[in-house]
């Protein structure tokens, strides 16, 4: 008769852990990236017996004893999107966690949904409690370099001289203009058929400006001078171009001009200017080429792709790849705990993620978050559920005890 007491009291604590984690649940509905806890129930055993009838038959008594949450499991599914229009504000569509490393320890990481970042001070980018995104920097060519560490955005761009120019596709000299036999005077225009001009930068960052003249001087065997100078310098340094009957290039693709510039920076500037890909067939001419250098630039405005990669545009023009965000899953993810702050680590110090670039296994959504993925409608129908299972097993209390009482009046 006591055992029914005891058994509708573990009704009552397990129903009323299950209310406690169902408010968890509630209360963080507008919490970015959390994912909502399942209760597991289990059931206990007060006594078993096994007779057995006189043909051998198994006959089973069995009296349980009540319930327990054996465990909770985290429910992972994707959550909503909501758009924030910030570059930094990324939500994960799909599988994975960004990797955040604390501030206060060194080597610890810890792994979360929350893609709401942004950058501080340093130039880090930090999630809202500190904690700054883990990822790889880039290189001059986009490939990833070193060791997965913590990503930096560089509030400014040093100066870089300009050393390589290259002509591209369509840069094309026009085969029937007229070939020029008088000298060569870049003030005056009739001894030059085109000429064009394109930025160059020093070790200090001024900017120069290149001119590139062209001379036909001989149309049975294509040729073509070229003279080459910068700012308002009389330093004329000239070179050849010859092409085939099909006006491809097939003498003077490369060539190396030395600079001299007068602003205090490094002198000569070094300028290796690659002629490759010019053409010279009979159509309008054109003139198309880039160059390597820059002079200083400020931050301007940040951008990240599905891939992960975190690209600054600067006030000089240039876009720079800076890093690309690294993604760690797990394969059994119910070893992830929960410590606050929307953050889990593993319940094994010793447990080792699999870390992949943004975009292997889950793309990265820029300028949005992801919601919680709690279902607000299935948790009150849990709420009700919970409060008439806790009401249910207070009433097996309470009939208990007037079974117990009617006992007890036998004796009268």
């Amino acid at each position: 008769m006591l055992q029914s007491f005891y058994t509708g009291n573990t009704g009552l604590g397990a129903n009323k852990e299950w209310l406690s984690v169902i408010s968890d649940n509630i209360a963080n509905v507008n919490t970015v990236g959390y994912k909502q806890e399942n209760v597991n129930f289990k059931d206990l055993v007060s006594s078993s017996l096994t007779t057995y009838s006189s043909g051998g038959a198994p006959a089973n008594t069995e009296i349980g004893g009540g319930v327990y949450i054996g465990s909770t499991t985290k429910d992972f599914s994707q959550g909503s999107f909501k758009n924030t229009n910030e570059p930094l504000s990324m939500a994960l569509d799909g599988e994975g966690f960004f990797m955040v490393r604390s501030p206060s320890i060194a080597d610890l990481v810890y792994y979360t949904r929350d893609g709401n970042f942004r950058i501080d001070a340093n130039g880090d980018v930090i999630n809202q409690s500190g904690y700054k995104l883990q990822g790889w920097k880039l290189d001059d060519k986009g490939n990833m370099a070193g060791a997965l560490g913590n990503i930096n955005v560089p509030n400014s761009l040093e100066p870089k001289t300009t050393s390589k120019v290259i002509f591209e596709n369509p840069t094309n000299l026009d085969s029937t203009v007229p070939v020029i036999t008088t000298s060569f005077n870049r003030n005056d225009s009739s001894t030059y058929n085109y000429v064009n001009t394109m930025p160059a930068y020093d070790s200090l960052g001024n900017a120069h400006t290149l001119y590139f003249y062209f001379v036909h001087t001989d149309a049975a065997d294509r040729k073509w001078d070229v003279h080459a100078y910068i700012d308002d310098s009389t330093d004329d340094q000239s070179f050849s171009l010859q092409f085939d009957e099909n006006g491809n290039l097939v003498s003077g693709d490369n060539h190396t001009f030395n600079f001299n510039v007068s602003t205090g920076a490094t002198s000569p500037m070094a300028v290796n200017v690659n002629f490759a890909k010019i053409k010279q067939v009979a159509a309008d001419f054109i003139f198309y080429s880039q160059q390597d250098g820059y002079g200083k630039g400020d931050l301007m405005n940040i951008s990240v792709s599905e891939d992960g990669v975190l690209k600054g545009s600067y006030t000089n023009g240039q876009v720079v790849d800076i890093a690309r965000i690294g993604v760690a899953t797990f394969k059994d993810k119910e070893i992830l705990v929960r410590k606050g702050d929307n953050l889990y680590l593993p319940n094994q110090k010793t447990f080792t993620p699999i870390i992949v670039p943004g975009g292997v296994i889950s793309k990265i959504r820029s300028g949005m978050l992801e919601m919680s993925n709690v279902d607000i409608s299935k948790e009150f129908i849990n709420l009700i559920t919970a409060q008439r299972a806790y009401q249910a097993n207070a009433k097996t209390i309470t009939t208990s005890d007037q079974i117990l009482q009617t006992t007890m009046d036998i004796k009268r």
